[in-house]
């Protein structure tokens, strides 16, 4: 979402200057000496010859940019008021619409939810028809998703919501009271396709907008650990039934890190069960 900008010269994170490699001669011997300069004798101008050749010069000059106008046309980082409703809220989230980039939104705690039409350069405050205003900032927005116009947001307590519009209108999709943990992601995988994942380690797939969930694995992390306490995963037996981090690839693969940072565990599509690994150092993972 960002953008690369290339240069002549560049800092190196050890403070090292750097030159593009394409203006620099080549030299082939470390110790090889540069050729010393050979003076050749040129003709005198005549004042015709003279002349042509400072005018070009100044139209050589007036064409280069000077530093300030290099500097002018350089991208630059501006800050955008936010219509906050509420005191100091966190932003957990931003997204942007795949099928309209100018469309966009920003969710948070106490039931922030923001919405921009111009790329971000002004945001409005939004609400949920469906959710009551009391009970909106009792919530915490943690993710989001969209793709092709459809979107998705997850937030605690365990609260789904659902747009076909590009988030003209949401629905809240039910959630079964059962549900393991909390939800933690959610990936937008296009028309009613979702996958959800929950701090236990539960993963669930829909393909008809939320109506119906199946799961992708067949137990919690906790229960997988249980199981195999004693399969030489340093760390299993202390775990605290909720992971720190979770994170999914494109193809489907997660990778989650337990919360004391102990160990970690992998899942591929098709798994039956999350892996377990040791951390395989000393000190503790994080994320």
């Amino acid at each position: 979402k960002g953008q690369k900008m290339l240069s002549l010269i560049s800092l190196t994170s050890s403070g090292a200057l750097l030159a593009d490699p394409v203006a620099l001669p080549s030299c082939r011997g470390a110790t090889r000496s540069p050729p010393s300069p050979v003076l050749l004798a040129a003709p005198a101008p005549n004042r015709r010859d003279a002349l042509a050749g400072a005018a070009l010069a100044g139209a050589s000059l007036a064409a280069t940019p000077t530093s300030a106008q290099a500097a002018a046309k350089a991208p630059t980082w501006a800050p955008v008021q936010l219509p906050l409703a509420t005191e100091a809220p966190i932003l957990f989230d931003i997204e942007f619409d795949e099928a309209n980039p100018k469309n966009g939104f920003i969710v948070g705690n106490k039931g922030t939810f923001l919405q921009t039409t111009d790329g971000g350069s002004s945001w409005q405050a939004k609400s949920f028809a469906n959710l009551d205003p009391d009970e909106e900032i009792n919530y915490r927005f943690t993710k989001m998703s969209f793709r092709d116009g459809e979107g998705w947001i997850i937030g605690k307590p365990a609260i789904l919501l659902h747009t076909r519009d590009s988030g003209a209108s949401w629905e809240r999709v039910p959630l079964s009271p059962k549900l393991p943990g909390d939800p933690y992601n959610v990936v937008a995988l296009g028309p009613g396709k979702a996958e959800m994942s929950t701090s236990a380690g539960a993963i669930y797939t829909t393909d008809n907008s939320g109506r119906n969930w199946k799961a992708q694995v067949r137990e919690t992390i906790d229960a997988t650990l249980n199981r195999v306490s004693s399969s030489g995963v340093q760390g299993a037996s202390y775990f605290s039934g909720s992971i720190n981090d979770i994170q999914r690839d494109a193809d489907g693969s997660y990778l989650a890190v337990s919360s004391r940072g102990n160990f970690y565990l992998t899942y591929r599509p098709g798994d039956e069960f999350w892996i377990p690994h040791n951390r395989g150092a000393s000190g503790g993972l994080t994320s």
